[in-house]
């Protein structure tokens, strides 16, 4: 009997299978197919959606995007297959299913295990029925590109693939139901960010229908409206795993399920869809493993939209402290006001820091084109518990757009 068996080699199973196997744990690690190894974020998510956005702000044809993506998805998935398989990790292609609390069938194999975890991660939702209805992953492994483009959602997703898309020279337009884009955002920045986009010739409209629209009149629709787990054919059912009404799996703060030995981390549970608290719930897992448990803590958890230009916030921002009550003062700033936004194009940056009545920072917000590399000042402060003043006395880089973050504090 193996002492760790990991359903899905995407971000969460890679790291949870490193942690067991460093800690001396004799662990399977199950994947569909080779083809698929490195879940989504390698594959058709975080990794070659950002080259792509890296490649439309360089002016790169989409033929060479597509080329220099995969090329990138390559590079970082053939050294990480041959580390894993060097620490002993026995590697098995194939879809799982349970038969037990202890063991899976593969194909025709049986593996039995002292614990499993499931990190299968997530599926992107599709709520139109039309053929011409394709998801973002599907978009990313094309080679090629439409002229006309409709995305149905204006969360993360759509407003990534929106910027992404114009930076391309096609046509977009996004459709959202709510009154915002960005409904999970601050509403300051989500309004913030509307009008630079709408200016850049993005085409956004709020409060909408999609039944409004004629799909016919576009040459591809792009459903980006949100995951759904990635659990089918797992038979959860002759395990006793619970999950929720979405199909989520419940887990506690430990990541465990209502079974002793089966545990959840990543997309699979539908707590944070995000790559790298996939990583961070892993070794949460196998710290329960191995007896040292670690409750997890999503204080200070950055967020980016990677827009054009970006978005980020981490703690509490405007919306969420009023809603709350909290005491807080609220400090706002554009980066125009400083030279160094200039030579870097990033004059639309702008950056809200709250503080609560004892001057400890509590969030921020930043619209920037380095919004994703700034926030991560701001969460070192918010989870170490820093000041204003704390902030203000450090000395940055002069011309960096990171100077302007202290500036903005005097």
């Amino acid at each position: 009997m193996h002492d760790v068996v990991i359903i899905g080699a995407g971000a969460a199973g890679i790291a949870c299978a490193k942690e067991a196997a460093s800690s001396g744990l004799k662990t399977i690690l199950i994947e569909k197919k080779a083809d698929t190894f490195g879940g989504i974020c390698l594959n058709a998510g975080c990794i070659p959606t950002k080259s792509f956005i890296n490649s439309s702000k360089l002016k790169t044809s989409w033929q060479n995007a597509h080329k220099e993506s995969r090329e990138i998805v390559e590079r970082v998935k053939g050294p990480a297959l041959k580390f894993l398989r060097s620490q002993g990790i026995e590697i098995i292609w194939g879809q799982a299913k349970f038969l037990d609390k202890n063991t899976l069938l593969v194909g025709q194999k049986q593996i039995k295990a002292s614990n499993i975890i499931i990190a299968t991660g997530s599926l992107p939702k599709v709520i139109a029925k039309h053929p011409k209805v394709i998801t973002s992953e599907n978009l990313i492994t094309s080679l090629d590109l439409p002229e006309k483009i409709f995305i149905i959602g204006a969360g993360y997703i759509g407003i990534e693939f929106a910027s992404l898309l114009h930076g391309f020279g096609k046509r977009v337009i996004v459709v959202e139901k709510e009154e915002n884009i960005l409904p999970n955002f601050d509403s300051y920045f989500s309004r913030r960010l509307r009008i630079i986009l709408e200016k850049k010739g993005i085409k956004i409209e709020t409060g909408k229908d999609i039944n409004d629209y004629d799909f016919d009149d576009f040459d591809v629709i792009i459903s980006a409206v949100g995951r759904k787990p990635n659990s089918e054919g797992l038979d959860f059912d002759n395990a006793g795993v619970l999950t929720d009404p979405s199909g989520w799996i419940k887990t506690d703060e430990r990541m465990r399920t209502n079974i002793a030995n089966i545990y959840a981390c990543g997309d699979v549970n539908g707590k944070k869809l995000l790559a790298y608290i996939a990583e961070y719930q892993a070794r949460i897992c196998i710290n329960a493993i191995l007896g040292s448990p670690v409750e997890e803590d999503y204080k200070a958890v950055p967020e980016c939209v990677f827009s054009i230009p970006s978005v980020a916030k981490v703690g509490i921002l405007e919306d969420e402290a009023k809603s709350k009550g909290v005491k807080h003062t609220t400090i706002r700033s554009n980066f125009s006001k400083f030279s160094s936004s200039y030579p870097y194009k990033d004059e639309d940056g702008f950056v809200e820091i709250l503080a609560d009545d004892h001057n400890n920072i509590i969030g921020a917000g930043i619209i920037s084109q380095a919004a994703g590399e700034l926030i991560s000042l701001f969460a070192v402060c918010i989870k170490n518990n820093l000041k204003i003043n704390d902030l203000e006395k450090c000395l940055f880089v002069h011309p960096t757009l990171s100077e302007i973050m202290p500036l903005v504090l005097k």
